[in-house]
């Protein structure tokens, strides 16, 4: 397996370009060469062991686990040693994949790569590393709940329409076991499929010849890659989910679904880069700067889980909230019909031409191979040149309708469905509270 990894390797290095696998192959290299100064940067990918794993009774469990590694590997000494050496240590969860990162000076990376092998091999974890990250990650969920309710917010809305899984659950956080953070590790080490992401200074042979200690005889049988079975009826609304609040503002959104992180982008995300949220874009020329009732609305392609949508968001003062409210809800509604938005959509063509050329940094380049690679997402020869206006109507016929839309308030209850019931009856309101975001 390494023989193939290093001559699939090789090869790709050759041609300067890594193709996109469908399936990426065990102990995989995605490389970029950067001279600029000498360093090192390994993502050490365990695909397949992310939060996806995490069941209705363990939320949070993958979570706990990232935090007890760093924690354990700080009592147990291993950052001290990476420190000493020069090299950043962190470990991110995210959704479909578990990372161990390793950052630092290039002449010590065969160094650090052996600290962090034993790392992953011999560390342990107690009932008291248990107690305290439950004590850290509890904090964490109170504090997300100030100071990102809105990530919260959308998350549960569309855990209620698309069926994607919840993020938070003090509940099942305060019920995980010492056992089960011991199988969930067991079962990240012998992932059937890690992967590495690497910038750096050093050539191409060298790093491969650096990463044996990780590949050499690493055992397999743990968590395995696959997409989430995600719903593909896109008729979930209408449906608002309304958060009190004693604020004067009302904080809206409107989220359109349209797809999962496999497919291809380039429709929606010409229409958000037409709309969008700067001075060029026509949501804040018209809401903001014409009518002047809220201050920084926006469009944004968005994911959650492995959902896309496009989120529409404003701000509106509560004397103008209702009006917003209203404004707004239409012109998504009758978007294909709005002779402006082709104008706008017309200059941004011309502006995507020659704005992608500063957004080539290796690290972004990086990313966006290895995101074609887990999601096998299509791309377009010709790029957004190739998008006809054909297919941005068809796009918003079939998507920017009533019954599609998931819309989210946070301001006073009883002001926000008074405006929904009298402009919005069809659609199903929802009044939550905001600790049921993270019970």
């Amino acid at each position: 397996m390494l023989l193939k990894a290093i001559f699939s390797f090789a090869l790709c290095y050759v041609v300067g370009v890594l193709p996109a696998f469908a399936e990426i192959p065990n102990h995989h290299i995605f490389y970029r060469n950067d001279t600029r100064a000498p360093l090192t940067k390994i993502d050490i990918v365990f695909l397949g062991a992310g939060r996806n794993q995490d069941q209705p009774s363990q939320i949070g469990r993958a979570r706990i686990v990232w935090r007890m590694i760093w924690d354990s590997a700080k009592r147990q000494g291993y950052l001290d040693q990476l420190l000493a050496l020069g090299t950043r240590f962190n470990p991110i969860t995210s959704t479909p994949y578990q990372t161990i990162s390793i950052y630092g000076l290039s002449k010590n990376c065969g160094e650090s790569i052996k600290i962090v092998v034993d790392l992953i091999q011999n560390l342990e974890f107690s009932d008291l590393d248990l107690k305290e990250a439950k004590k850290q990650l509890t904090t964490i969920y109170q504090n997300d709940l100030r100071n990102r309710s809105s990530t919260l917010m959308k998350n549960f809305a569309l855990l209620q329409t698309m069926g994607i899984k919840k993020q938070r659950s003090l509940k099942t956080l305060k019920n995980l076991s010492l056992e089960d953070i011991r199988q969930y590790y067991d079962q990240i080490r012998k992932t059937d499929v890690v992967f590495f992401k690497v910038i750096s200074d050093l050539d191409s042979t060298e790093v491969v010849k650096l990463l044996q200690p990780i590949t050499k005889e690493r055992e397999t049988g743990g968590f395995v890659h696959s997409l989430a079975d995600l719903k593909t009826d896109t008729k979930v609304g209408p449906a608002a989910f309304v958060f009190n609040s004693n604020i004067k503002s009302v904080f809206s959104y409107w989220l359109i679904p349209f797809g999962n992180l496999g497919e291809e982008t380039y429709v929606p995300a010409l229409i958000s880069s037409a709309l969008r949220g700067d001075i060029q874009g026509l949501i804040p020329k018209y809401f903001r700067e014409e009518l002047g009732l809220t201050y920084s609305p926006s469009c944004r392609l968005r994911a959650s889980d492995e959902v896309r949508y496009l989120e529409f968001y404003a701000d509106p003062q509560l004397h103008n909230s209702e009006e917003l409210i209203q404004k707004m809800s239409d012109f998504i509604r009758e978007l294909s019909d709005n002779p402006r938005f082709w104008e706008a959509l017309k200059e941004r063509r011309e502006i995507l031409k020659v704005s992608d050329v500063h957004n080539q940094t290796p690290q972004r380049s990086l990313n966006r191979e290895v995101s074609r690679a887990i999601y096998n997402r299509p791309s377009r020869k010709g790029g957004y040149d190739s998008v006809t206006d054909e297919e941005v109507r068809s796009f918003l016929e079939k998507f920017f309708v009533s019954e599609n839309i998931v819309m989210i308030f946070r301001g006073p209850k009883d002001n926000v469905t008074d405006i929904l019931n009298t402009h919005w009856p069809e659609a199903e309101v929802h009044e939550q509270s905001r600790q049921s975001l993270i019970e």
